[in-house]
């Protein structure tokens, strides 16, 4: 695998995103609960490509302890967004923003771009609220609201450590590379 093609996999995990869905399998009157939750967030490419890349987004932007800091900041944030479903509290094209959030983070990986930590801090956290409050929409209304919650960060927070290992093995193979490269 070249350079290029590895610098260009966070546009590649991002060229499907059209075909996402927030919701999938989840319909009006359904019952949910943690088996639901622990499923939902690996059966959506809207949330698996998310979660993939900001844990490649950490792992970009910080080392060390402020990896796993950064993740539970986003974990939270996550959760926060999920709760302005309940204030009720309407974000006008969160969707929107979401897909937009998402792209912006993709490019910026595919740039191999670093941005000033503050700003960095202010891409994930907006992620996180703007996707926490699309897929808390419908959910809230569920009696098994809070076993669905529960699923839904765990399995969450295995895709954004994913993400972060895939991070780390793309930089193995990058330095890999470099040095077999002659000078």
């Amino acid at each position: 695998m070249n350079q290029k093609l590895i610098r260009k996999f966070p546009v590649l995990m991002l060229a499907i995103m059209p075909a996402a869905q927030a919701h999938p399998f989840h319909w009006t009157g359904d019952t949910i609960g943690f088996l639901s939750g622990l499923f939902h967030p690996f059966s959506s490419s809207d949330h698996i490509l998310t979660m993939l890349a900001v844990g490649m987004w950490i792992c970009r932007t910080v080392s060390g302890k402020s990896v796993l800091w950064l993740a539970l900041l986003f974990l939270s944030m996550l959760l926060l967004g999920g709760g302005l479903t309940l204030i009720p509290l309407e974000i006008a094209h969160a969707e929107t923003l979401m897909y937009a959030s998402v792209l912006i983070l993709g490019l910026l990986l595919a740039s191999g771009r670093k941005l000033h930590w503050v700003f960095s801090l202010l891409l994930v956290t907006g992620v996180a609220v703007f996707h926490g409050y699309v897929h808390a929409l419908d959910i809230w209304l569920d009696v098994e609201a809070l076993g669905y919650t529960a699923g839904f960060a765990l399995a969450t927070s295995s895709l954004l450590a994913i993400g972060v290992v895939v991070n780390l093995g793309i930089l193995m193979s990058l330095a890999k590379l470099a040095g077999r490269m002659p000078q």
